[in-house]
């Protein structure tokens, strides 16, 4: 079962976005070693999971969940099987192998197998 771990908002200007999360709800983002414009953010203490804001110029859809999978090309099977198609895939240092799907009608997805 693929459980959601992350999701990630775009913007044209993320670090704005970035002071309007942290301004409005807390948040507490960071700018990514590995990608610019690219901010990881604390949403807070608990069981609700963590977020990042992102230059819409990696992806235009405002907002994409990332589901977490133990097996990233068993997932792309399934994902292709069932009528989505699978973009490319990376490994994350310290994270673990990355990407991103679509699903039939286009929404796209983050998947990720943990290091």
């Amino acid at each position: 079962m693929g459980t959601i771990v992350h999701v990630e908002l775009t913007s044209p200007d993320p670090q704005a976005s970035a002071d309007f999360y942290a301004r409005a709800f807390g948040w507490d983002s960071t700018a990514s070693p590995f990608l610019p414009d690219y901010l990881t953010s604390r949403t807070g203490d608990g069981s609700g999971i963590d977020a990042a804001i992102m230059s819409s110029r990696y992806q235009e859809q405002k907002t994409i969940l990332w589901i977490e999978v133990p097996d990233i090309a068993d997932a792309v099977t399934a994902v292709e099987a069932a009528g989505g198609t699978a973009g490319e895939f990376h490994d994350l240092p310290g994270q673990g192998r990355v990407g991103y799907v679509t699903d039939p009608a286009g929404v796209v997805i983050g998947l990720k197998q943990p290091a």
